[in-house]
């Protein structure tokens, strides 16, 4: 996977900055080491999932090309349904999920959904891309739209990844917004969110981790 420094503002801009939609798995994961994070990734994914009921209404944000909406449904999952602000990266998702609904929504404004619509909502893939202030924007749209656990994942970067830095003058992980803990206990707290349990991809040599949050 290649890392890029460069910090978005909003999901528009993060999707011009993407390979092209149909070959945007492909691009992230195409490699020994993408192919061996995607494991590890998914696998932190499903651990966050386990305790969850397969009766939920669940929302997957930011859902691309329903890598994580296809891992739903898998995991037993029955009512799923995917949003992105790219309509292109949902054409993708749509294909080889033709049975799930899909809408375009940009999560930075407001989603076209009533509050407390979703049981379950996801965000896999976005926040570590975000400034801190868009990232706030987005935990607060997350709050609204579910009435009960929020799964998200963070760039989280530790001593290991911090010195790493040090010594190679390179971005700390592969993520373009990371955050170090205090900053990511300042979010929740600023977006009235608690942490209920945490799950690392490859940690040390990866910050990504998937949190699942309750209010």
């Amino acid at each position: 996977m290649k890392t890029d420094s460069h910090v978005v503002t909003n999901p528009r801009e993060f999707w011009q900055l993407s390979p092209h939609a149909e070959h945007y798995e492909q691009g992230r994961f195409g490699d020994p080491w993408g192919r061996l994070y995607r494991r590890a990734e998914e696998r932190a994914i499903r651990r966050a999932l386990r305790p969850l009921s397969r009766s939920s209404r669940t929302l997957d944000v930011a859902c691309g090309t329903g890598r994580v909406t296809a891992l739903l449904v898998r995991e037993g999952f029955v009512e799923v349904v995917g949003s992105d602000v790219s309509a292109a990266m949902m054409g993708v998702a749509k294909r080889h999920l033709p049975r799930i609904e899909f809408f375009r929504g940009d999560v930075t404004q407001r989603l076209p959904v009533g509050d407390k619509s979703f049981d379950v909502v996801t965000c896999i893939g976005l926040l570590m891309h975000l400034d801190a202030a868009v990232r706030l924007a987005v935990l607060k749209e997350l709050v609204r739209i579910s009435r009960g656990p929020i799964v998200v994942q963070y760039g989280v970067v530790g001593a290991f990844l911090r010195l790493k830095s040090l010594i190679t003058g390179k971005p700390a992980g592969a993520v373009r917004s990371p955050v170090v803990e205090a900053e990511l206990r300042d979010d929740l707290r600023r977006s009235g969110l608690r942490e209920r349990s945490r799950f690392w991809a490859l940690r040390p040599v990866s910050s990504s981790v998937i949190l699942t949050l309750t209010t």
